[in-house]
């Protein structure tokens, strides 16, 4: 692929076994290291025994990282069964910010079908956990958390299953580091594929 190790963020190069003879391999190439990072992601499912390429996503730019830094990345095999006939590849990234302020935690999912030579992107980027917050910077503030769970609808009219989105809201208003009120909201939607990707039905 001609790519040096060190143009990549190497902790976060993976390779996940999906059989005997197939792996997932993640390679996050560096674009700029200037005022931010930008990153190329390579989404690879290649022979374990001779190293060909199977299957492969390419995208230039795909990932940020500069006050909002990337924290983690994770590789999934078949998280969700959104299909009758393809295999499917989940990419988790952790975001977070540093502010004591304005506290934030991210976590978005990417979702990947596999059609011959090619992992087909049909879910970017899409939030599945976060944590906003205002805080004096101490331990008085509001803290706003969502979290989602996604359950496939088998609907075997569609090319691809709906996916159906609970999110559960948690307000907490904290007081000199003591809990003071704790809101709990849960809202649901659902997302179709569309055109190439999944999105939101109203």
């Amino acid at each position: 692929m001609k790519i040096e190790k060190e143009a990549c963020l190497t902790d976060f190069i993976i390779e996940k076994p999906i059989s005997d003879s197939e792996s997932i391999i993640l390679i996050p190439e560096v674009l700029n290291k200037e005022e931010y990072i930008s990153i190329n992601a390579h989404v690879l499912i290649v022979n374990r025994t001779n190293a060909e390429i199977k299957s492969r996503f390419f995208e230039k730019e795909s990932w940020y990282s500069d006050a909002i830094r990337l924290n983690k990345i994770e590789v999934l095999y078949q998280p969700y069964i959104i299909s009758q006939n393809h295999e499917t590849v989940g990419i988790v990234i952790d975001y977070y910010g540093s502010s004591r302020v304005n506290p934030y935690e991210s976590t978005e999912l990417s979702l990947f079908v596999r059609n011959g030579a090619t992992l087909e992107r049909v879910l970017k980027d899409y939030s599945i956990s976060q944590l906003n917050g205002e805080t004096d910077g101490m331990s008085s503030g509001e803290y706003i958390e969502h979290e989602k769970t996604i359950s496939p609808i088998i609907n075997s009219l569609s090319k691809f299953y709906d996916l159906s989105i609970t999110d559960t809201i948690t307000t907490t208003v904290m007081e000199d580091g003591t809990e003071k009120s704790v809101k709990t909201v849960t809202t649901t939607e659902t997302l179709k594929y569309k055109n190439g990707e999944y999105k939101n039905s109203f």
